[in-house]
């Protein structure tokens, strides 16, 4: 067995890369727990350092998948949902209301519930507000709390579709409509831009929300959400791939905790500071391993057929290379470089790796890294059911935390 060059820093030898294939099939996901722990306490400490009140609270939108979000609440992590369905992901893992921000422009009927259990949420438009409005009526010996997301610019260069923008018309109705009932309060603010990742965009963040802050809820906020959309702790391989500056977390703390100091250096009681974190925390720490179970050549073109398909390997891998190991344990007919990898799908453009830089046989088996947001949650059933995955514990043993699908999982769902 030979491992080829590494473009990802590893976490297992191609020893145990090859055990859990044998054990648990493959496709599979890894979780490397430690160094997700390791990531997610670095984030936490790199901004209480300088705002003591920062809660950092997980999209479960980016991997909702119950071991993940229960580690985050074992370090002390809020949940951020955004739909029903997360909602009950939470709730089934012990969240109390308290530390569940439920946020998004189409919420489920459980947000009523939510709110009337003292949970933060962050409406969208005048129609949630409205509602927000209907539920405090009819329970008017209740204090509800609300929050808005606002639309503002940062400088990301496009429009967001999310929020109200502040100063419209729309924003001061609601703000009226939500101060008119005597027992719904106005108390915090939310903003969330993902496309905007540098440091310029964040302090243009920052400076707008706190503005908007002063300007619309009366006396000290509770809260100050500013979404997220931070760089993430990355492989090098992947960071060169970008065109701008890939921001640290002490430096997204600087600009984004350091203005919340300044802001409320007079307050006795300063309001939490919230991000939410996904991708920036998860997407290193999951890995996806994947077999090459067949290879070809056409007109002059190399491909590699892979038993996973781009929908596995996430977001980033729609936009960029993913860091991978390549472990050569195959011993089919090798194909030489530049190859294509290529999913099981009958779709032209399922295509992991566009000119994948070593040779390939049948039988290989690549490992490719940063795999973790929008992947498990995010693939259709489409031919194939998902895969499973296993998390990496302490002592370097695998636990399953996700069976792989069956076909029967997808057929229960229709009628036949």
């Amino acid at each position: 067995m030979l491992k080829s060059k590494i473009l990802m820093n590893p976490f297992l030898s191609s020893k145990q890369v090859r055990e859990v294939v044998e054990e648990f099939d493959s496709p599979l996901y890894v979780f490397y727990e430690k160094d997700f722990r390791r990531n997610f306490e670095h984030l936490n400490k790199s901004f209480r350092r300088i705002y003591e009140n920062y809660i950092p609270a997980y999209s479960y939108k980016t991997n909702y998948t119950p071991y993940i979000c229960k580690t985050v609440k074992d370090l002390g992590g809020y949940a951020e949902v955004v739909s029903d369905m997360e909602y009950l992901v939470a709730k089934k893992i012990g969240y109390e209301n308290k530390n569940i921000i439920y946020n998004g422009p189409l919420k489920g009927p459980l947000m009523a519930e939510h709110i009337l259990k003292g949970g933060i949420s962050n409406i969208d438009n005048e129609e949630e507000a409205l509602k927000v409005v209907e539920l405090a009526k009819n329970n008017p010996n209740i204090k509800l709390k609300i929050g808005i997301r606002i639309n503002t610019d940062i400088g990301a260069g496009f429009v967001s579709r999310f929020g109200m923008v502040v100063g419209s018309p729309e924003m001061d109705r609601v703000v009226l409509l939500l101060k008119s009932q005597p027992n719904l309060h106005l108390v915090g603010l939310h903003i969330h831009v993902s496309r905007a990742r540098y440091i310029s965009a964040w302090q243009r963040r920052i400076d707008n929300i706190l503005e908007a802050a002063d300007k619309y809820i009366d006396g000290n906020p509770e809260y100050i959400d500013v979404g997220s959309g931070m760089f993430a702790d990355m492989d090098d391989y992947l960071k060169r791939q970008f065109t701008v500056d890939v921001a640290t977390y002490e430096e997204y703390a600087v600009v984004v905790a350091g203005t919340m100091a300044k802001h409320y250096v007079n307050f006795e009681k300063k309001p939490m500071l919230i991000s939410e974190p996904g991708t920036t925390v998860v997407s290193r720490y999951l890995s996806l391993v994947t077999t090459v179970r067949a290879t070809k050549t056409i007109l002059g073109k190399n491909i590699a057929i892979l038993d996973c398909d781009i929908h596995n390997a996430g977001e980033t891998c729609q936009m960029m290379r993913l860091p991978y190991t390549l472990i050569s344990c195959g011993d089919g007919k090798e194909l030489q470089s530049p190859v294509d990898l290529t999913g099981f799908t009958c779709l032209e453009q399922d295509c992991l790796f566009e000119g994948f830089p070593e040779a390939i046989k049948t039988g290989d088996i690549i490992e490719f890294g940063n795999v973790g947001g929008y992947s498990v949650v995010y693939k259709p059933p489409f031919i194939q059911p998902n895969c499973a995955m296993i998390t990496v514990k302490e002592d370097k043993s695998f636990e399953l935390i996700k069976r792989k699908e069956t076909f029967e999982d997808i057929f229960k769902t229709f009628k036949f």
